[in-house]
């Protein structure tokens, strides 16, 4: 398969003294040994990725691995592209009822980048025993949000209400990734509040979801679009709002940001502290995900 010669590269690369461009939020080249010392003392680690950046998805699955050796086995991982009423799915594949990686596509609904890109990482879990969350709301939900604001949750039955964040809904409207989809929306004739909306439903359900399944003395690896927790924002920002000052203090939150930039071009600081570590790659063409 594909993503075993990606793992062997990304083996090389780590090997290669600044090979791989990791980067400082200052802009200082860092290594991946820096990056797993870190990532083994989180109790929540946000891997932000490009969805279509081959190296991130490389990374990303040797990571899992380090983080298995380190932790000796007490690792959970959650992942945005599965969502909460898909966990049952991904149980089965857990418990072997559904045998291979393989068949899951027949079974519900995949990013189209599924067998090459994260596949591989439930293989890894399913392996090592590691417990795999659909922390996603439901798109038809967020979808129905985006038309229609809040009031579209008011029809959700108890089950569906299951699958999102706690209701009312907890707002950060004021978070500039937020204020920053105004443009966004209006550039695509959408509601620029609900818009929002339907992003905080996501990061909230996401960040709820590892709340519930987080224990202590364990590593939370969530993988999820690098928006959802660029500048800790995002999903980061309503977990640290769940936990509340008090536990949030007691915790250590890793967030790793893949940004794209050109080969010749490194990682420059930015006026806000983008994530702990900045994985750079080359730009290539954005794969549209659900």
């Amino acid at each position: 398969m594909r993503w075993i010669q990606w793992s062997l590269l990304i083996t090389f690369l780590i090997a290669q003294s600044g090979t791989l461009k990791l980067y400082t939020p200052r802009g200082k080249p860092t290594t991946y040994k820096a990056l797993l010392s870190r990532a083994i003392k989180a109790d929540v680690i946000f891997f932000g990725e490009l969805h279509d950046s081959e190296t991130a998805h490389a990374l990303q699955r040797q990571l899992l691995e380090d983080l298995i050796k380190g932790r000796a086995g007490k690792v959970f991982m959650g992942m945005e592209m599965f969502e909460r009423d898909q966990q049952e799915v991904l149980i089965a594949y857990q418990q072997r009822k559904i045998p291979s990686v393989e068949d899951i596509p027949e079974k519900t609904r995949v990013w189209p980048n599924f067998l090459s890109d994260y596949a591989p990482l439930l293989e890894i879990a399913r392996r090592h025993g590691v417990a795999i969350y659909a922390t996603n709301a439901p798109r038809d939900i967020a979808r129905a949000v985006s038309k229609e604001g809040l009031t579209a949750l008011e029809a959700l039955t108890s089950a569906q209400r299951g699958w999102i964040a706690p209701l009312p809904l907890l707002r950060l409207d004021s978070l500039p990734s937020y204020q920053a989809m105004n443009d966004m929306a209006t550039q695509h004739g959408l509601n620029p509040e609900y818009f929002r909306l339907a992003q905080m439903l996501k990061d909230a359900t996401m960040a709820y979801t590892i709340l519930q399944a987080y224990q202590p003395g364990y590593t939370f690896l969530h993988i999820n679009g690098s928006y959802h927790s660029d500048f800790f924002e995002g999903i980061v920002a309503y977990l640290r709002a769940y936990w509340g000052p008090k536990i949030t203090r007691q915790k250590k939150i890793l967030v790793i940001s893949t940004v794209a930039l050109p080969p010749d071009q490194r990682y420059t600081p930015e006026s806000r502290k983008r994530a702990d570590f900045i994985l750079a790659v080359p730009p290539s063409s954005n794969t549209q995900m659900p």
